[in-house]
């Protein structure tokens, strides 16, 4: 359970530091970025692409991890992160557009079962036991 626990911190984690890299490029790339009221609509577009992208690869970090007990450190991760996502839109309901937030919540448990899957097929690809020859 704990290694369960410890892979889907982990996961959240990679899909953390990814997505603050992202808004640190946003605000270097785009000049004002950080004093704009609201940024632009490309911004969310991208956002929404990339943060999906980050959960597949969050989820796949934290399937790395768990190894055999994957779907389960997988769902802590997407039960953990749909929380704090909650969190956040009741928080910053009135700051951000209602749409983006409800496609993260939407998106994020997708990403993250897509990687997690992805990291599952690949992990049983690479340890099938070799066929002998005849």
């Amino acid at each position: 359970m704990l290694r369960n626990i410890l892979a889907a911190i982990a996961g959240y984690a990679a899909i953390g530091v990814l997505v603050v890299l992202t808004d640190q490029i946003f605000s270097w790339a785009i000049p004002g970025f950080r004093t704009l009221a609201m940024p632009p609509l490309f911004y969310f577009a991208t956002s929404l692409v990339t943060d999906f992208v980050y959960s597949a690869v969050g989820g796949y970090v934290c399937s790395a991890i768990a190894g055999n007990s994957s779907h389960a450190a997988s769902l802590i991760l997407i039960v953990a992160g749909e929380v704090i996502g909650l969190a956040v839109v009741f928080a910053r309901w009135q700051v951000m557009p209602h749409y983006f937030v409800l496609a993260l919540l939407i998106l994020y448990p997708l990403g993250i079962f897509i990687g997690s899957t992805f990291e599952r097929r690949k992990s049983a690809l690479t340890s099938a036991p070799a066929r002998r020859p005849l």
